[in-house]
């Protein structure tokens, strides 16, 4: 289809290139003094990424509708596999000759494909249970094999996903309510009075809104099961994992341990002040006392070199980027693509949060990625190629579905 040049979506890649140049200053900073070769190969991954981008915006909306299934089923294998043969200090990778690829990274955007098909189906009517239960096994399985792997981050982005675009695609409150309720039960087994009270909430929801004895029976077991499960899924955590989950609520009592990154961060952030202490004059960073700065810990080179200036762009371009995903959404004709708007847009906004909330001290510690700053190709390459999705749905926003 030719495009004229007011059909041609603009915004977007000028905000992508703004983040990745701001990303790639900032991560050579970070490696510079250590190891070189990382922001070489993180310039590569964006290379090819550009060139994913580039494809998946020239793909037409029916050829992701019709392979949307495929990809998800495929994804979903190489979580399987990547649990039996999985490479890496964690196991989380596929090795592919010189190359790895991450498949958890790869599984959240084949699952804002499969929900948005399935959401988009006019004949999958959200009133009725069975469509729900449908619903919420598609987004089960990924996130299942994903936490066993383990990788509990990643994990949470599913729930997140499915939660956000079911909403977009006009589920009923009692559904949303009854689809992220596991979600719920497992984030407060952590605490025996959490998990008292969110299941007095649920029981109170149940009550109001009247549920019937059948469903409430179904949705009382499932909940239940899930609160039974959750320990022993803590329980499969590396003992790394386990202490991220606590450190944050007092670093200081571990300071040279679990709660050393924490406190480092921290350290670095604050001593940024207002404008910083300059490109590549940060001592946290420059002196190698900020563990995982190229990746995890990446928004905290932000603050110590570039301030809390610096930070503020940083998080206004995201904000920018996911405000004009959200208006993307509203504007296309097509339900299919109006939801993989937003699946990719929860997706990058969970992550900034997440990730932005760790390295501040006011979220645990879950190795989530900074999108387009932190070093790693699956998630370069995943992220680019899910805006290079929607970039082209934007485009052509006139075509219905």
């Amino acid at each position: 289809m030719r495009l004229g040049r007011r059909e041609v979506e603009w915004v977007l890649p000028l905000l992508i290139l703004f983040l990745l140049g701001m990303g790639a200053t900032v991560l050579f900073s970070a490696t510079h003094s250590q190891d070189f070769s990382v922001f070489n190969r993180q310039l590569l991954y964006i290379g090819i990424s550009l060139m994913l981008f580039t494809g998946a915006a020239f793909l037409p909306d029916r050829v992701v509708f019709a392979f949307a299934y495929v990809a998800y089923i495929g994804s979903l294998l190489l979580l399987l596999l990547v649990l039996f043969v999985g490479t890496g200090p964690t196991g989380r990778w596929l090795g592919l000759g010189a190359f790895h690829i991450q498949p958890s990274e790869l599984a959240k955007l084949t699952t804002v494909l499969a929900l948005a098909r399935f959401l988009s189906d006019r004949r999958n009517d959200l009133s009725q249970l069975k469509n729900i239960l449908y619903l919420a096994v598609i987004a089960a399985l990924p996130f299942l094999l994903i936490a066993i792997e383990p990788d509990l981050g990643t994990s949470l982005v599913i729930p997140v996903i499915a939660g956000a675009m079911a909403f977009w695609g006009g589920i009923p409150l009692i559904a949303m309510v009854l689809i992220l309720s596991p979600v719920a039960v497992m984030v407060a087994s952590i605490n025996p009075y959490s998990l008292v009270a969110v299941i007095g909430m649920l029981i109170l929801f149940a009550y109001v809104s009247g549920i019937r004895l059948p469903l409430g029976l179904i949705w009382g077991t499932v909940v239940g099961v899930i609160g039974a499960f959750t320990p022993t899924l803590l329980g499969h955590l590396q003992p790394y994992q386990r202490q991220r989950l606590t450190a944050f609520l007092n670093p200081e009592a571990d300071p040279l341990g679990s709660g050393y990154q924490l406190i480092q961060s921290k350290v670095a952030i604050g001593s940024g002040r207002f404008w910083g202490k300059g490109y590549l004059e940060g001592s946290q960073t420059q002196g190698g006392f900020l563990p995982e700065q190229q990746t995890d810990f990446i928004f905290s080179v932000v603050g110590e070199e570039l301030g809390f200036f610096g930070a503020v762009v940083a998080l206004f371009l995201f904000w920018l980027l996911i405000v004009r995903l959200l208006m993307l959404a509203k504007k296309v004709a097509n339900p299919f693509s109006s939801l993989v708007t937003v699946g990719v847009g929860s997706i990058l906004a969970f992550q900034v949060i997440v990730n932005v909330g760790m390295t501040t001290g006011i979220m645990p510690v879950t190795g989530l990625p900074l999108p387009l700053f932190s070093y790693g190709g699956s998630s370069m390459m995943t992220t680019m190629i899910g805006l290079g999705l929607v970039t082209g749905m934007g485009s052509r926003w006139r075509q219905h579905g």
